[in-house]
């Protein structure tokens, strides 16, 4: 139990911030094929520019596939690398594949859906990076939420914002606490074991907002960002 610090952004690093910009997706034709739900895939882009999504969306509509509306309702995402956007970092708990763009290009070309094991996102520089196996990642998600079990209070002034990181753990099982919790719940969290862990994430910032909690021996400890991995 303690107060989390998420790593300070190296330069050039990815951003966890969504992109202002969006693919237009107004007069596109409609889906030429018609799928039973479970057979439609929920489809999310990461990581490419807008009139690229744009072409991908066109391809997408014809096949009968559709975009996700959100991470929770998403099935596949597609993205050609690793990145530390919002889209993947709240996907990865969710979908059932992370594809690169081949796969759908493969789909236009057959004209249908292709089973998605040939098309699997591999990175292994950022795997290495982040000192994780995405493919192992997938895995345990499907088996059992990171964050399941686990509450967090996240303090006003974190960045990326409290949005992001509210979906980033949602996503992932855990629940968001609303009100800064009393140094007395966390101690009653902590002794009780039938209770959830409570975990604080805070920035340099809002360190004052801790300071009860440092006075009384909770410290810092690992970044979120290692946690995930």
């Amino acid at each position: 139990m303690g107060v989390r610090l998420p790593l300070k952004p190296k330069q050039n690093e990815p951003s966890l911030q969504p992109s202002s910009k969006r693919a237009r997706i107004e007069d596109l034709p409609p889906p030429t094929k018609k799928l039973t739900p479970e057979l439609t895939p929920m489809v999310l882009f990461t990581g490419f520019e807008p009139m690229q999504v744009q072409q991908y969306i066109k391809k997408l509509y014809i096949l009968g596939g559709e975009v996700a509306e959100s991470a929770q309702k998403c099935t596949h995402l597609i993205a050609s690398k690793v990145t530390r956007t919002v889209k993947f970092l709240t996907a990865i708990s969710v979908v059932k594949h992370i594809v690169t763009p081949e796969w759908l290009e493969e789909c236009f070309k057959c004209q249908k859906f292709v089973d998605e094991q040939n098309f699997v996102l591999r990175d292994a520089e950022a795997e290495v990076l982040f000192c994780f196996s995405l493919e192992e990642s997938l895995k345990r998600a499907q088996v059992a939420p990171l964050f399941k079990g686990k509450y967090f209070y996240i303090t006003p002034g974190i960045c990326p914002s409290l949005s992001t990181m509210k979906a980033i753990v949602e996503c992932a099982g855990g629940k968001v606490l609303s009100k800064q919790p009393s140094f007395r719940k966390l101690m009653e969290h902590k002794q009780n074991k039938s209770l959830p862990e409570i975990i604080l994430i805070s920035c340099e910032n809002d360190l004052h907002l801790c300071r009860e909690y440092f006075a009384r021996g909770i410290g810092h400890q690992k970044s979120l960002q290692q946690e995930y991995s």
